[in-house]
């Protein structure tokens, strides 16, 4: 069984929150014992401890902003993960993918790519197809990776059926770790 999991792996996501909320309680822990054994030790809170303390809120506040964002994160269901996983033969797609864009945020259970092709899947149905697909064909263009096709499905059995479409064709596997390192970095 794997200890660490990386991003694009099914569990990552669930480990992710328990580190974050872990981090944000131990920050903000410190900042509280800091501040409380100042205020102890002087009987007043003009110290240097209160100072060290406040400036140790900001580590945790980020920390907290972090641990909201992956909250926010519904992730893939396990129906979906038990369907997906038993099609995808290369390890070529990843799980839980949350992308943020200036006006929306686009939360993906499963995001696959052969050859020049993305395809996505969601189970949030508030997510537009043609607002993922711009935004994705975007940040590609930006990372100098053109001509790239994208498309989105809110439909399981549909998704599956591109994959299984999608792994019977000729592959040049050229540019489908460049997509796909390019999607981790602008993902959470």
């Amino acid at each position: 069984m794997k200890n660490k999991y990386t991003k694009g792996d099914y569990l990552y996501l669930q480990n992710k929150k328990k580190i974050e909320i872990i981090k944000t309680i131990v920050f903000f822990g410190i900042s509280a014992a800091l501040y409380l054994a100042g205020y102890i030790t002087t009987g007043s809170n003009k110290n240097y401890l209160t100072i060290v303390a406040v400036l140790g809120c900001l580590p945790a506040s980020k920390s907290a902003v972090s641990m909201i964002m992956n909250l926010k994160i519904k992730g893939c269901s396990e129906k979906a993960y038990k369907t997906i996983s038993s099609v995808v033969q290369e390890n070529v797609g990843a799980y839980n993918l949350y992308f943020t864009s200036y006006d929306k945020n686009y939360d993906m259970a499963h995001v696959y790519t052969r050859g020049m092709t993305v395809i996505g899947f969601t189970e949030n149905c508030k997510v537009m197809e043609n607002d993922f697909e711009e935004h994705i064909k975007t940040v590609l263009n930006k990372d100098a990776i053109k001509g790239v096709n994208v498309k989105l499905y809110k439909d399981l059995d549909k998704y599956v059926a591109r994959i299984q479409q999608m792994q019977n064709l000729e592959n040049e596997k050229s540019r489908e770790k460049d997509i796909m390192k390019t999607l981790y970095a602008v993902s959470l």
